[in-house]
């Protein structure tokens, strides 16, 4: 038996294959390492493509950023779902997902993604904050969310030119331990005190290294790592990231800073091999599985509740199916 599989309490990977078609899909392809060129990937390709969730939210994703997001954390945001589909396996190939990569190229800033809304400024001396129009059509870039939809364009097999000038920017942003940083108001003066980039930016960053294989283990990808680490050895909270019980929590889909998040991520890289940051959260993994080596999700978003993830009274097979490819990459390399 793989020394991963040892980790588990059972195997659920028969249960795995015998849930819903995307968990199947990347069950087969991540798990079992079955070819993408295969019959048995192909027709369940098929189930994806005409399940009604993933219809549904190729739908959703189609109406690309209509208003500016309120905060950056929320699961509806455009670029979230993107990533998503990405995650489920979808590709460029796929009905529709050409049409919505078409969207995302619409709007660079510095041959950078950028996404709708105004970045936040702080209000002069005697005046009342005034809220942008969430409908106008003003776009941005920052660091906590342009990455991801260069990462999932690139996941979801999209290289062109622009994907490729997007890599080439975030690298080139990230030449220095504190990397690509808002500076945004609010953060500001803690950036200036403690000269530690932003952890959330760092992670991001890493996801898209991750597909490139001369950055993979490059100085950029060690520079994106900086920040996860000064965030770890700190030991308390910076730029609004802890590690409370909200960090330590099994939460799809990956939206914000938390422990699954870092260790989907952070697993992919040996230069991080034996890190004690990425072991702790490994074994906080091998420490919440049931008796059957399944896993239940701890917290999860409303507006996915129909959603395997979204249940926290029954193990998910998303959730078990991220938790078992971490431990596969952790303990087999």
């Amino acid at each position: 038996m793989e020394k991963w599989k040892n980790k588990l309490k059972a195997d659920p990977i028969p249960w795995l294959l015998e849930s819903e078609p995307w968990t199947k899909l990347r069950t087969e392809i991540d798990i079992l390492d079955t070819q993408i060129s295969s019959l048995k990937i192909k027709n369940i390709k098929k189930e994806i493509i005409n399940d009604s969730k993933i219809v549904h939210l190729i739908q959703e994703t189609s109406d690309w950023l209509p208003v500016a997001p309120g905060r950056n954390n929320d699961p509806k945001l455009s670029y979230f779902k993107l990533r998503m589909l990405s995650d489920f396996g979808l590709s460029q190939k796929d009905k529709q997902i050409n049409e919505i990569i078409r969207k995302t190229d619409t709007h660079k800033i510095n041959k950078l993604f950028a996404v709708r809304g105004t970045p936040p400024e702080r209000p002069k001396k005697g005046e009342k904050f005034q809220k942008p129009d969430p409908f106008a059509d003003v776009w941005h870039v920052s660091p906590c969310n342009s990455p991801m939809i260069t990462y999932s364009l690139l996941a979801l097999g999209c290289n062109n030119s622009s994907v490729k000038n997007s890599v080439s920017e975030i690298a080139d942003l990230w030449d220095t331990p504190q990397g690509w940083f808002c500076h945004y108001f609010f953060v500001n003066s803690q950036f200036k005190k403690l000269n530690a980039g932003c952890p959330m930016a760092g992670l991001m960053a890493l996801e898209v290294f991750s597909q490139i294989p001369e950055l993979k283990e490059s100085k950029q990808s060690k520079n994106a790592f900086a920040p996860l680490e000064f965030h770890w050895k700190i030991k308390k909270s910076i730029y609004y990231f802890g590690r409370s019980n909200k960090f330590w929590t099994l939460k799809y889909p990956f939206v914000w800073y938390n422990a699954l998040y870092l260790a989907d991520v952070l697993t992919r890289f040996d230069f991080l091999k034996g890190h004690t940051l990425v072991q702790e959260i490994v074994d906080w993994i091998e420490n919440s599985q049931d008796e059957k080596g399944r896993f239940k999700p701890t917290s999860m978003f409303m507006p996915y509740k129909s959603w395997s993830f979204g249940n926290k009274k029954e193990p998910s097979p998303w959730i078990t199916f991220l938790c078992c490819r971490i431990l596969k990459r952790w303990y087999s390399q």
